[in-house]
């Protein structure tokens, strides 16, 4: 998950409400089901109400910001944590929804941290969340009532730990270690050097998945799938991917998705994929998927599946891929009224309890001038 604040200026694109499908075939033939066939060709256009849409539940009330991950635990229950940029310094910021509006948490008990990086709940009353400055690294607790400061594991992640939280065991990953928590007490699983975690999810305390990617000078980069089965930690990755693994879903034991970016190419942008695990082996099942760097991937747990990240350019909204029914839509979210609007990206997706509505949080920029813009909060729900 990015960290960055960006500011990017361009004309902004008319919004377009078209959306495009992937005919079921093209999916088959990505989990080797069907003969090769071009993904492209297989495209048609879909009639517009047959499409989901999101809308814009937050956005412009936070100065500077950028919100970088999303948790629910069910449809009156979720938390955004980014970063609003008061005077040139950092705050962190934690929101609340309560089933009709977000709110800013208050947290007077724990430390204050410049960023809120990370957050995952398990239930309404045990949300855990991660943030960190120039004065360290901060892990917060919410029992339904009030936020608590956490204990740190020895090996602490300089500001880019990701967190995973299920019932009976929490997950901080740093530079060097996947750290557990469980009964009180931290453990450690030193990473390989080189070895960069970019994702962690968290089904139940004995399956749990890490993903990234190997790169060091002098080597070969490849591919990082780290599965946890209760007691240790495997590596599932094909022996020659070299993919660099941005984000992590988990339908079931036996149903794991993840997306991904190609290796660069000088002048083009990155290819975005997206991989199934059936238990036994990855396979792609990108289709059509394009038009962005993809970096968040979440679902409904019945086989709907989302993709957002940062699209192509600076022009026009945020982009989300859904699959349904073996069949692939993009969808471009609404555009946030009040003045010319550019570079949206979405950080992090999450489902919305089981209403089968689905949460996303990043930033958009506004322009504010011929050559300068202002960076907001966004939040963004889907219809369905």
């Amino acid at each position: 998950m990015k960290t960055g604040v960006h500011f990017r200026i361009a004309i902004v694109a008319a919004l377009t409400a078209a959306t495009v499908t992937v005919a079921p075939a093209a999916i088959a033939a990505a989990d080797g089901r069907a003969p090769a066939a071009s993904p492209r060709a297989e495209t048609r256009a879909q009639p517009r109400t047959q499409a989901p849409a999101w809308r814009t539940s937050l956005a412009g009330t936070l100065s500077g910001a950028s919100l970088f991950d999303i948790a629910s635990a069910g449809p009156d229950d979720a938390w955004a944590v980014g970063v609003e940029y008061v005077h040139g310094d950092g705050q962190g910021v934690i929101l609340r929804w309560d089933g009709a509006t977000w709110q800013r948490q208050s947290t007077p008990d724990v430390s204050a941290t410049g960023v809120w990086h990370a957050v995952d709940a398990v239930s309404a009353y045990d949300v855990w969340a991660y943030g960190w400055d120039q004065e360290g690294e901060t892990l917060a607790h919410y029992d339904g009532k009030r936020w608590t400061q956490a204990s740190l594991p020895a090996e602490q992640g300089y500001g880019f730990a990701k967190l995973a939280a299920a019932p009976g065991r929490t997950w901080l990953v740093s530079d060097t270690a996947i750290n557990s928590y469980a009964q009180g007490v931290w453990q450690s699983t030193p990473l390989p050097r080189g070895v960069h975690i970019s994702a962690i999810e968290a089904r139940t305390a004995h399956d749990a998945w890490a993903v990234g990617q190997f790169a060091y000078a002098g080597q070969r980069s490849r591919s990082v799938l780290l599965h946890w089965n209760g007691r240790s930690w495997t590596e599932t990755a094909p022996a020659k991917s070299d993919l660099g693994i941005t984000a992590v879903y988990q339908d079931s034991a036996h149903s794991v998705w993840v997306t991904a970016l190609a290796p660069y190419v000088e002048d083009e942008p990155q290819r975005s994929k997206v991989l199934h695990w059936n238990g036994r082996t990855w396979r792609d099942v990108t289709g059509p998927v394009d038009g962005l760097q993809a970096s968040a991937i979440t679902g409904d747990g019945k086989g709907t599946v989302w993709v957002s990240g940062d699209p192509y350019g600076y022009e026009g909204t945020a982009l989300y891929w859904r699959l349904r029914n073996r069949v692939w839509t993009s969808v471009e979210g609404d555009a946030v009224p009040g003045g010319q609007t550019q570079g949206y990206e979405i950080e992090a997706l999450a489902p919305a309890g089981r209403t089968g509505q689905f949460w996303s949080v990043g930033s958009y920029t506004q322009l504010t001038g011929e050559s300068t813009a202002a960076q907001y909060e966004l939040i963004q729900r889907s219809t369905r």
